[in-house]
């Protein structure tokens, strides 16, 4: 019995044989999942490709801090159109006027942080400059000018209150200089 042939052939080469069968099978599979892994791919690739949503833009500068820079503008063209008094007055004018224009350039170089952000935030916010806005002064007296500097030590001293950090000593700084620029004008 070792000449017979056995009942069902095992020979790859008889048409439906199990190992074909198999291996039309395995093929199928493999089909199918290049497929899907083609497919994960582009859809994958789809979404690198999109672009992320922007950051949000940074904010504008703080309100008080655009205020504080016009209150100085200002009070520098008040300083600079009053000519009167004697030479002792006009010395404590010129020292005055030279604080403010120190806090002016400090107050100008903190908004100047925030002019880096989007476009849109800086037309929204505008910060003042020189070049194209420049008050225009009144010539006071000596009581209004001590009025004015309390005034904006006032105003300042209210505006660090709403601000915080560096800002907040930077104008409470400025408050506390409009008061001695109050009393040196007595």
């Amino acid at each position: 019995m070792s000449d017979a042939i056995p009942p069902y052939p095992l020979s790859p080469a008889q048409p439906g044989g199990p190992a074909r069968r198999w291996f039309l099978a395995g093929g199928a599979a493999a089909l199918l999942g290049a497929a899907g892994g083609v497919l994960a791919g582009l859809q994958t690739g789809h979404r690198a490709t999109t672009p992320p949503p922007p950051p949000p833009p940074p904010p504008g500068p703080p309100r008080g801090l655009l205020a504080a820079a016009e209150a100085e503008r200002a009070l520098i063209a008040d300083l600079d159109a009053t000519t009167g008094g004697g030479s002792d007055v006009r010395g404590v004018i010129g020292q005055v006027r030279a604080d403010h224009a120190a806090h002016l350039r400090a107050l100008v170089a903190l908004i100047a942080q925030f002019e880096h952000g989007p476009a849109r935030e800086r037309r929204r916010e505008p910060v003042p400059s020189r070049k194209n806005r420049r008050p225009r002064g009144t010539p006071r007296t000596l009581a209004e000018l001590r009025a004015a500097e309390r005034r904006a030590a006032k105003a300042a001293a209210q505006h660090a209150a709403a601000l915080d950090g560096g800002y907040a000593a930077v104008l409470a700084s400025v408050a506390a200089c409009e008061a001695t620029h109050a009393e040196l004008l007595k």
